[in-house]
């Protein structure tokens, strides 16, 4: 005779059954935490587990250092006071050995032949990878007008990498909202706005056949693209080998594994691997004196975000990639990047000279 559940065992048989089937969809992710004896099934489960244990085994491959202040950006302006020249060398008196270009629309898209000589003289003669033009904008803008926009830019940036021998043209999929490629909107997660991802991503590749630059994806927190798992499934349904991985674990961020970050970080490494072609470098910090959770940016050692274990992986790839320090005030720069050399210095990873 079946034995009848109370109301109080059947509310426990449910909880149970609706851990055990999270557990099994989750088995796969460091990220998505399961409940275990040091995470009670009535907590959420966002600290680290107390037996956790971090690999701080350096590689052997150094990690270039760039910045995205003012002063260390590869932006030409032909009437800004300053030659092609003198503007590589600046970035690296600053003491970076890399730098991108962000401006709306490139210069480099209509540089002239002595223009784009002198930028390559001047890489060459200071050792300074020009190695990425980013794109920031929504692929998958709503408004027709406002994507197309976004398409032409994205296009451009292409064209102008591959006019100047830029390694990569960093992007973003986008949001379904009208604000900006990071703006949340209630359906950026649903199957819809992916298989719209998707599309869109494809035919700008499509569009782009025949050139080198990779076209790199950076995640960006309230839309779908927001972990390593979704960069992967990107990166697999799509099939072209010019797509790639701008690493940035602060836009991948929510409650779930701001404590756990070290777990993301892994993820991210185990998952992409040498699709990861560069890196950005913030941090992430929740404001301590609020009632609601404010997740905020700051400057590289002033969060949570566990550097050593970053920098550690970074250097386990097999050439060297790029660090870009972005997204803080111009005067934090100098305390930044001593934050990252330091860190670095103390766990054994090469920064590139």
């Amino acid at each position: 005779m079946t034995k009848k559940l109370d109301r109080r065992n059947a509310i426990k048989a449910s909880i149970a059954a609706g851990f055990s089937a999270v557990g099994a969809k989750r088995a796969h992710s460091a990220v998505l935490p399961k409940v275990t004896d040091d995470h009670p099934p009535f907590l959420t489960p966002f600290s680290p587990p107390t037996n956790f244990k971090r690999d701080l085994t350096p590689g052997t491959t150094p990690v270039r250092l760039a910045s995205w202040s003012k002063s260390t950006t590869i932006d030409y302006k032909r009437d800004g006071g300053i030659s092609i020249t003198e503007m590589v060398k600046r970035v690296r008196d600053s003491g970076y050995t890399a730098a991108n270009a962000s401006i709306r629309r490139s210069i480099w898209l209509d540089a002239s032949d002595s223009e784009i000589r002198e930028l390559t003289d001047a890489l060459k003669r200071y050792d300074v990878d020009f190695f990425d033009m980013h794109t920031t904008g929504s692929n998958i803008h709503p408004d027709p007008v406002e994507r197309e926009k976004v398409y032409r830019y994205t296009v451009d940036s292409c064209v102008a990498a591959e006019k100047t021998g830029c390694r990569m043209v960093t992007t973003h999929t986008g949001s379904a909202g009208n604000e900006r490629a990071m703006s949340p909107h209630k359906d950026n997660w649903t199957w819809a706005t992916w298989k719209e991802s998707v599309r869109v991503m494809r035919k700008i590749l499509k569009d782009t056949a025949g050139m080198k630059v990779p076209l790199a994806v950076e995640a960006t927190n309230m839309t779908a693209m927001n972990n390593p798992r979704a960069h992967l499934q990107l990166i697999e349904e799509i099939g072209d080998p010019r797509l790639k991985v701008c690493i940035d674990p602060v836009n991948m961020i929510n409650l779930s594994c701001y404590y756990r970050n070290t777990e993301l970080i892994e993820e991210c490494f185990d998952l992409l691997g040498n699709h990861i072609i560069a890196a950005h470098a913030k941090d992430s910090y929740i404001l301590p004196n609020k009632m609601s959770a404010y997740i905020t940016e700051v400057a590289p050692g002033k969060g949570v975000i566990d550097y050593e274990t970053y920098l550690v992986r970074l250097s386990r790839l097999d050439w060297p990639r790029v660090l870009l320090i972005e997204h803080i005030p111009d005067e934090e720069y100098p305390g930044a990047k001593k934050y990252i050399e330091d860190t670095a210095a103390r766990v054994g990873v090469k920064m590139y000279k």
